[in-house]
């Protein structure tokens, strides 16, 4: 389980992010504006790398558990097509040169699609298992 001490680093990390990507922006807005798109492809990409760093230890973790926990089926069951309507509209309005914006919901899209996936698995298992278990008792 996580300790406070991880939890108080992870709020640094994340203030520090927020810090650097507030003064990066402000500084290649105004100064360097010739360079704001490779700025934000920078950002698309770290943004994309953090939500493989937030996704792919709950699939892990929910894999090797084989129980979702406390993930929930239904906020899934809207974050994940949502993930990609919302790209979708990007796309449709960046086209292919915002890429680093529309990609990042993409990605977080199939992640969420696998964790859904596995999620779902593990319930209908465990629901088969259950009613198994009730007929077994019954005729017991």
């Amino acid at each position: 389980m996580p300790t406070w001490k991880e939890a108080v680093l992870v709020l640094g990390v994340s203030l520090a992010f927020f810090v650097v990507a507030f003064i990066g922006s402000v500084v290649f807005v105004y100064a360097l504006p010739s360079h704001v798109r490779g700025w934000a492809n920078f950002l698309g990409l770290l943004a994309t790398v953090l939500a493989a760093i937030q996704y792919i230890p709950q699939i892990f973790m929910t894999w090797r558990l084989q129980e979702t926990g406390s993930l929930s089926i239904p906020m899934m069951c809207i974050q994940t097509p949502g993930s990609f309507v919302f790209a979708a509209s990007l796309y449709a309005r960046l086209g292919p040169g915002g890429w680093s914006a529309w990609g990042l919901f993409i990605f977080r899209g199939i992640l969420l699609g696998f964790l859904l996936v596995m999620g779902l698995s593990f319930v209908l298992r465990d629901r088969k298992s259950q009613k198994s278990q009730q007929l077994d008792d019954a005729s017991g």
